[in-house]
């Protein structure tokens, strides 16, 4: 059997073993007292003495890092159709990838702690540090580090680098990308990725889900249970946040549906922080664009393989004629991971500098 069959079955074995677990895990994290009552959780899901969130925390960690790890050791362009070497861009952001969910994302919050603080890491039944998710952005309202990290340095980024947290270092992200360039993910992306304009209306979702957290994070901050009646506004908006959007959203469907509908169904549709990157970029003129040239043929790949659903080929190819097209966060919501430019048989597409002059077409 080709390498190449022997490779891709191994990641099929490998994603349809694990996601599974992931949502299971995930479901009796968030969820637990749908399985058995409050006082039996520990008991019952605490295997080792380490709660769901760490294990949920450490399937998810071995998903990324077995993906990303592979890119950077085959040294293979993950998304041309030819094989070619990998772009010093992509090893530099699977390189992140690889890094921030090992370090930031699980050492750092699960196993650092347990170890500096001389406590026997298993049987122990503090598994972690608190996490904040910033992706939620109410934590913006509800924490300093977190005001500074929501509407300080994330609109400095969208201005300077665009959405590039989405596709190098966000733990979100970092499942999608990795994912995104085995041989299934691949499939996923190119076959399942919704393209069609129902579906680029359907990212007002986003919008919609970025307006609430900000009342949420509003209601948080100023305590407007309290004028307007009780606790239930908050209690509502709280289960609404955790079902309907983390988990429904964020799990399930952002997670579950990666071969229905390709690997970014949630940062498109769903992440509230994504939506704000976006605004920011949008408002303030992003200096991250990707600029076509003039070796456009008109292949297509470009389209294929972006699995934002941007038609990627209609800023560098029409009417059968390349043009010098240029786009970016004011007209897309490009995460700046460079699958476009990496699967482009003519090299048609770059990164265009920062802080250089604009005035290009479709800017």
């Amino acid at each position: 059997m080709p390498e190449t069959l022997t490779r891709g079955d191994n990641e099929k074995i490998f994603l349809w073993f694990f996601f599974p677990i992931i949502i299971i895990l995930y479901l009796v994290y968030k969820f637990p007292t749908l399985f058995v009552p409050v006082e039996q959780v520990r008991d019952t899901f605490y295997f080792f003495g380490k709660s769901t969130s760490f294990w949920y925390a450490s399937v998810y960690t071995a998903i990324v890092c077995y993906f990303s790890l592979l890119v950077i050791i085959r040294g293979t362009n993950p998304y041309s159709l030819v094989k070619r070497p990998i772009s010093t861009y992509q090893r530099a952001k699977f390189s992140s990838i690889f890094l921030s969910q090992l370090i930031v994302f699980y050492l750092i919050p699960f196993i650092i702690p347990a170890l500096q603080e001389g406590r026997e890491f298993f049987n122990d039944p503090y598994h972690a540090v608190n996490k904040d998710a910033y992706v939620y952005v109410y934590n913006g309202f509800t924490s300093v580090s977190g005001l500074i990290y929501i509407f300080v340095i994330v609109p400095v980024l969208a201005w300077l680098v665009g959405k590039r947290y989405c596709s190098w270092f966000c733990a979100c992200g970092n499942l999608s990308e990795s994912v995104g360039i085995s041989k299934w993910g691949q499939q996923w992306v190119r076959n399942y990725t919704p393209r069609s304009k129902t579906a680029l209306q359907l990212e007002w979702l986003q919008f919609a889900i970025l307006i609430f957290v900000l009342v949420y994070g509003l209601v948080l901050f100023l305590d407007l249970w309290q004028i307007f009646a009780s606790a239930t506004l908050t209690t509502a908006m709280y289960s609404f946040q955790v079902f309907a959007i983390d988990f429904m959203f964020g799990a399930i469907i952002g997670i579950g549906a990666y071969p229905l509908f390709g690997t970014r169904i949630w940062c498109r549709y769903g992440c509230p922080l994504a939506q704000l990157m976006k605004l920011f970029g949008k408002f303030t003129l992003s200096q991250a664009r990707i600029k076509a040239n003039s070796d456009c043929r008109g292949i297509g790949e470009c389209s294929k393989v972006c699995p934002m659903g941007i038609d990627v080929k209609s800023f560098a190819h029409i009417n059968k004629k390349p043009i010098t097209g240029i786009y970016g966060l004011s007209q897309t919501p490009c995460i700046s991971c460079g699958s476009c430019i990496s699967a482009c048989p003519t090299q048609a597409l770059e990164f265009k500098t920062i802080f250089s002059k604009k005035g290009d077409n479709n800017e």
